[in-house]
């Protein structure tokens, strides 16, 4: 069963987002903030991190820079979300949490198939610092941005 981390301060909506990925056969670990999710992710890492992108203590831009520069944990794919408005980060589109749960459903399927197709057709491990390396998206299928991430 693959695992997702699953990173907000919104107590409701950790509720509502588990929910709808258990009911999609995956198995969730809550995190409260940026620095749990990353102790977390660094006791057992996940498939996929799924974050918000304000939060307090560490938010999910930092979450997915420490992320990054982790050599165990940088090609986890992430998804950041939020209701705060635009991060505008370059190379990515932003969907704000109030979009359907359908596009977050298909959102996850997207990714992690993305993601798995990438594993086997790579035998070796790509360069440190190649954008085939991360995928970080804004909560849509935007383009890959290597700038997101760092």
């Amino acid at each position: 069963m693959r695992t997702i981390l699953l990173v907000d301060d919104e107590q409701d909506l950790l509720d509502l987002f588990r929910e709808v990925l258990e009911q999609m056969d995956y198995r969730v670990i809550e995190a409260h903030d940026g620095r749990e999710a990353l102790s977390l992710a660094r006791q057992s890492p996940p498939e996929l991190v799924v974050t918000d992108w304000m939060m307090p203590r560490m938010d999910g831009l930092e979450l997915c820079h420490e992320l990054h520069a982790d050599e165990r944990l940088h090609d986890i794919p992430i998804i950041i979300h939020s209701s705060s408005g635009d991060p505008h980060a370059p190379g990515a589109r932003f969907v704000p949490k109030s979009s359907p749960l359908e596009e977050f459903e298909g959102l996850v399927r997207g990714v992690l198939a993305h993601s798995e197709a990438r594993r086997q057709t790579q035998p070796g491990k790509a360069p440190r610092n190649s954008c085939s390396t991360r995928t970080t998206l804004l909560f849509g299928l935007g383009d890959t941005s290597c700038s997101t991430a760092h």
